[in-house]
Parts: structure tokens; sequence; C-alpha cells
């Protein structure tokens, strides 16, 4: 049976392994093949940098959660292409999630074939192919069984094992979902030692891994002020935004009882009155032979009933999240949004009562029956529904608009087809799995429910790496005309959109042609990896700085005008839009037809060098009048908008060298402010000679230095000084914990 899910394990990830193809749903491209693109150049020239300028004028990089800056699977970057070095993260922790499982289910007493099936549950779910699509998220998930592992086992051995997986779960994870699995470990702990050695065992693991995850957490610390969500927090809108809507509990028993939430199309989402937008966790659907056993283990002993529990509280606090947004941002501190990470508690005590209701099942002849009741009632529903789908249409018919009418009487049909097939599936396994258990087979049943799970294969498509190994042909004639990667802005990429959202027309499928035309218009997938920049991206996680946010935010309220003179004063280079913006600093370059809409490639008009010494300064208060200031001046270029005043001489500057985390410049003048094509953070600092100089905001969202009059080398760098005393402390911990465990596994001489 092991092999067999590993054979299919092998089928979808080894030719991503081999950087032939590649995951790329949702954050793989959106968010995470950015950031680790950049990472994987930084990390190859031996460093670690604070800031990623690539994205956003400079957003934090080092104490990032979505950037995993100290995750050691980042070696793997210097060891591999990156293709294959990327895509193995996903392929390595999915596998480590069965296997962590499996072992997880072994300490807590199953038998080999209830652990293996709970392995199998736990990695083939719904929640965890979801997953998939979350670089971070998903190293969590692989960690946090064995962290419950080492709270089971207690002890130095246990501790050590927990604390080392709850550290590397906190250095490549998602903190929101690493706090949530204190709850588990909580259970894990005091379910097996009671209430005070478990509660003792659980916060010596927490502990341990936050010291072996401290550089991360230091860093996290030291930027999450400067940022949206550290300084701002998420509102109560945002913090209840992706709840579990009540009707998606159907899922638990038929795969995509609305549609393929991935796909483009028919096979697409329909049901938009119950999901008008796709959920962050794509389907619930743990197999319906895992619910089966599930149910059976949640029922079988009373041991069981904690697990059982927070199963049943995972769901509905994912569904309440959606009315708590007020509570759950003050009590998070507005750092907490998308109620449906609460199915993390779901996703991890489901598998075990599964594990432990095949061993009932086994055992006990009373479930076998009503089994094999509940496969018939699956069975007929099947076929009540097939021979009422004809009549179900004819129906539908006169109620739907003539212009539309054909189109979705096709999502009807198809969905009424889907409905049946996954009922029927879903009754001839569970008499199966009835029959199984009848004469003692437990690797059949748990092929039934691997067959079951199979049903998911459309959350693990993946695409060709061939239309990502080149920059795009409007990228490499940028490139030839301008003698460098262009700074671009796709506004594909920008959200909300400046504009409606272009009208393509896709065939059905999955969503990689979308991920095509993005690439081809410029998008940071695969840009950023032929060295692109995006000095006007979207803050995807909020942790892009205030300044750029207040800047940034507006914008879809504003003309083209506005725009342009942001884009012109950020430093973009070219911009990829759908319609023609009608202002002097953009002109048209070329453009294309893709899929029924055109793209049209603009040139900006005197984009801001890297460095500048302006003419004049203005004062604004606060940032409000800042950012008015900056629209009101004739020339951005020309006039800084500084928050004190500063007396303006001549001067001039050139900028002598640049990496992420330290500037130098050449300055000459009469005194004053120069301004910088970086974000503004508090964590620059300046010096001339060895003497200190201020750093300020200029025209909102830039960095400033202010110069005296001479002639300065001014240097600027982001100090690490922290991070390194954080990683003394994180190496003394690693090497505690890995003596422990060493010690426990080498066998004694005696």
């Amino acid at each position: 049976m092991l092999a067999l899910a590993l054979a299919l394990w092998a089928w979808v990830t080894l030719p991503a392994i081999a950087g032939r193809r590649t995951f790329f749903l949702r954050d793989v491209f959106t968010t995470h093949l950015s950031l680790k693109a950049f990472g994987a150049r930084e990390l190859a020239a031996g460093r670690i940098p604070a800031v990623d300028p690539a994205w956003g004028l400079g957003q934090p990089f080092r104490g990032n959660p979505n950037a995993l800056p100290y995750y050691p699977g980042n070696l793997l970057y210097l060891a591999l292409p990156f293709w294959s070095a990327f895509n193995l993260h996903y392929a390595l922790h999915w596998l480590l999630a069965l296997f962590a499982m499996a072992a997880l289910a072994r300490g807590l007493g199953q038998g080999p074939p209830g652990a293996l099936l709970a392995g199998i549950t736990y990695a083939g779910s719904g929640w965890m192919l979801s997953a998939l699509s979350f670089y971070n998220l998903l190293t969590v998930a692989a960690w946090w069984p064995l962290v419950l592992l080492g709270a089971v086992r207690g002890g130095r051995r246990g501790i050590a094992l927990g604390g080392l997986a709850c550290g590397l779960a906190l250095l490549g994870g998602e903190p929101v979902a690493a706090a949530l699995g204190l709850v588990p470990l909580l259970v894990a702990a005091i379910s097996r030692h009671g209430g005070k050695r478990g509660f003792a065992t659980a916060a010596a693991i927490a502990a341990l891994g936050a010291a072996v995850a401290l550089p991360q957490l230091v860093a996290l610390l030291e930027v999450l002020p400067s940022t949206v969500r550290g300084g701002l927090g998420m509102t109560a809108r945002q913090a209840a935004d992706y709840s579990l809507h009540p009707g998606r509990l159907i899922e638990l028993f038929l795969p995509f009882p609305f549609g393929r939430p991935t796909w483009i199309g028919p096979r697409g989402v329909w049901a938009v009155h119950v999901l008008p937008s796709v959920p962050l966790f794509l389907t619930l659907y743990p197999g319906i032979v895992g619910v089966w056993l599930a149910g059976i283990g949640a029922t079988a002993a009373r041991r069981h009933r904690a697990w059982a529990g927070l199963a049943a509280a995972g769901l509905l606090l994912a569904i309440l999240g959606g009315a708590w947004g007020p509570a759950l941002a003050r009590l998070s501190f507005g750092l907490f949004r998308f109620p449906e990470k609460f199915l993390f508690l779901f996703a991890l005590s489901l598998p075990l009562l599964a594990g432990w209701g095949l061993d009932e099942a086994l055992a006990a002849r009373g479930w076998r029956r009503a089994t094999t009741i509940g496969g018939a009632l699956f069975l007929a529903f099947a076929v009540i529904l097939k021979l009422l789908a004809p009549g179900l249409l004819a129906a539908a018919a006169p109620r739907l608009a003539q212009a539309a009418r054909e189109t979705a009487l096709a999502l009807l049909s198809a969905q009424l087809g889907a409905w049946a097939l996954a009922l029927a599936v879903a009754g001839a396994a569970l008499l199966g799995a009835a029959w199984a258990a009848s004469r003692g087979r437990p690797a059949l049943v748990a092929a039934l429910q691997l067959l079951t799970l199979a049903q998911l294969w459309p959350l693990v498509v993946t695409e060709g790496t061939a239309p990502y190994r080149q920059p795009a042909a409007w990228a490499q004639s940028l490139q030839a005309k301008l003698g460098h990667p262009p700074a671009a802005l796709d506004e594909l990429t920008i959200s909300p959109h400046w504009g409606p959202e272009p009208p393509y027309l896709f065939p059905s499928g999955p969503h990689a042609v979308a991920e095509r035309v993005k690439a081809a218009d410029l998008g940071p997938a695969p840009g950023l990896l032929h060295g692109l920049t995006y000095p006007l991206a979207p803050d995807l996680e909020g942790m892009q700085t205030l300044p750029f946010h207040r800047m940034l935010n507006p914008l879809p309220q504003r003309g083209w005008p506005e725009r342009a003179l942001w884009m012109r004063l950020t430093g973009v280079e070219a911009a990829v839009l759908f319609a023609e913006p009608g202002v002097p600093d953009l002109s048209l370059v070329d453009r294309a037809e893709r899929y029924g809409v055109e793209s049209r490639l603009y040139a900006v008009r005197d984009p801001a060098p890297f460095a500048w010494w302006p003419r004049r300064t203005v004062v604004a208060a606060d940032p409000a009048a800042a950012r008015e200031a900056v629209v009101r001046a004739a020339d951005p270029l020309e006039t800084a908008v500084v928050p004190r005043p500063v007396v303006q001489g001549p001067g001039r500057v050139v900028a002598i060298s640049s990496t992420p985390d330290r500037i130098e410049l050449d300055v000459e003048g009469g005194g004053g402010v120069v301004a910088i094509r970086r974000a503004w953070l508090p964590l620059y600092r300046a010096e001339a000679e060895r003497r200190r100089l201020p750093t300020m905001p200029v025209d909102l969202v830039l960095l400033g230095v202010a110069v005296p009059p001479g002639r300065h080398r001014v240097v600027l760098t982001i100090s690490a000084w922290r991070e390194w005393i954080a990683g003394g402390i994180a190496l003394l911990a690693l090497v505690w914990a890995g003596g422990v465990l060493w010690r426990g596994c080498t066998p004694r001489l005696k």
C-alpha cells in the first residue's frame, strides 16, 4: 500500500524535481516564486539580506515569514538548478507529511495499518493538497506531526524531537498556523502525561522551538512595526475574510460539489451564490473511507474524544470566524486573517481518528453492517440523480436568460454528472471497505481510501517550465534598448486592478494558461528570475512598508496622471496596460492580442534614477500632506517633500554601488537631502566619514539622507548584529537537541 502511495507521489513530483515541470497554483507563482528567486540569487552571493529591493522598492526580506530566509532547505538552491530546488521543497515536505503523521499515529498506539492509513489520509486530504499552494504553510503542515510526537513521547528525547521540529516549522512556516498548532500540542501532551507534566512538556517544546527559530523571530519583530501587518494590522473585514461557508461541509463526502476551483471553464467554480470566490482551502474532502473510519474512531474509545472535539472545533471556528472579525483583529493585535486557517486543527485530528477507526472496524462487526448500508445509500443517490438529471435540466431551462442559457445548461449538466460520479465512487468505496474489513484486509481498506483521494488530482496540476526559462519577448526587447532588465509594471499584478478585469477567452482547463499570459505581459513569474524589478508591486501579505502602503493603496481610485507620476518617481520604466491611459508620461511601444484581449506595452518618460539631488524641498507635516504635496509638484524629481525643514543647496550625487543592504553614494554640494529610490525604513543607518547622518522619508515613500556641505562618501547599511546573536543561541539549541537525539539513537556498549 505504501508502495502505491509513493508511486503516485513520484508520478506527480519527479518531473517537477527534474525541473521539467513546476507547481504553479495561486501563491506558488503569485508570492513564493519571486521571493525564492531573489533569495536564491542572494544566497549564492553569500547574503541573507534585510530587504528585497526588486519588489515594491524594498520589501522586508529577513523576517518575512513568506520568504523563509533562514530555513535550512534554502541550501538546495546552492546545489541544484532553481526549478529543481524550488519544486523539491514542495515534493519533500509533502512526503514528510505522510511519514510524520504515520509516525505520530504509531506513537499514539496505532498499529502499522492504522498508522499508514492516517499518513495517507493526512498527506492526500484536500486540506494538504490545497497547502501545496503555500510554500510556508506546507512547511508547518509537514513538521507539526513530529512536534506532536515529541509531546507524546515526553522526556528529554521527546522534547528534543518536538522542539527541533517546532523550530524548523517556525523557520520555514506560516506563524499563524504554528500558533494554532499549539492547541493540538497541548492536547497531545496533556492526554498522554496529565495536566501538570503535559503542560510543562508542551511549554518546553515551544520554548526549544522558539530558540531554534530565534533568528527568524528576532528579524520579524525588528521589521514588523514598520510594515502594514504590524503597523496598521488587519481590519475586522480582512480578519474575517475567507471564512468557511457552512454549505461546504458537503465536501466531507464529495470532493468537488461546486466545481473544480483550480480550473477555468465549465468545470470550474460555478455556484457563486455559495462560493463567491475561490476558497483558501480548495476542498475539505479527506476521502470518504477516511470520514467513515474517523467516525468510528471518534466514538470507539473515551481517550479519542479530545481529538474528535479538536476536529469539530476546527470546522466550527472556521465557520464562526466570519462573524468574529472585530474580535479576531483585536485578540491577534491585527496579525490574524482568514478563519479557514482554523481547519488546521481538523486536518491534524481527522487522520488520527481514521487510524483508530481502522483498528476498531477490523475488530467489531457492527461497524461493517452500518457501512454497507451507507454505501448502498450513496449508490442509490447516484442512480436517482442520474435518472433525474434530464428532468432537472428541462425544468431549469425556462428560468435561464436566453443569452446565457446554453452556457448555464452546460455548467449544470457537467455538475450533475460530477455529483452522480462522486456519489457512485463513494458508495462503491464504502461497500468495498466494509467487505475488506470483514475479511481482515486492512491494506485493501487503505487502498480504497487512496482511490477516493485520487479524485483530488485537479489540485496537484503542474505546468511545464519551458515558457518561464527565458525572459518574455517584451522583456528581451526592453533589455536590448535599456542595457539592463527593465523596472516593470504589469497591470494584472497590481491588486486591486487599476482597470476592469480583462475578459480573456481562455480554453477550459487548468489555470496554467493564465500564468503564461501573465509571463508574456512582464509578470513577476518569471520576470524576477530574469532580473526584472517591480517598483510598484502590490502588498500581497501585509509586509510592505507603511509609507509605501499610503502611496499605493489609493492609486486605484486616482486617475492616470497621478499614477504616471508615481511610476516616474519610483523608477518604473515600462508598463503593460489594457487601455489607453491618455497621459504624456506614457508612450505606446507595442501591442499584442492574447486570448481576445489586447495587451499594450508603454514606456515611461524620464523615470527617476537610483539616486538624485533635488533642487528644492517642501515640508509636509504628515503622510497625507506629503502625498498631496508630491502630486501638486510641477516635477517630482525637482522638488523633494520632506517631514522637517532642510536647507537645500546645489549639489550632485553619483551612485557608486548598491546591494540590498548596502548603498554607497558620492555626494558633493552645499548640503541638503539626497533622494534614493528605495522604500524608507528605519533600519537604514547612514554614515559619512564615520559620522552618523539622519535619514528621513522623502516624497512620502522614498529613502532620504540629510548630507552636510562638502564632498562625502555616504554609506547606508542595515545591521544584522541582532540576528547574529540570535543565530548563536539557535546553534546552541540545535546542538543540544541533536546531541540528545543522537544519544537516544546510538546503542550503548555493555
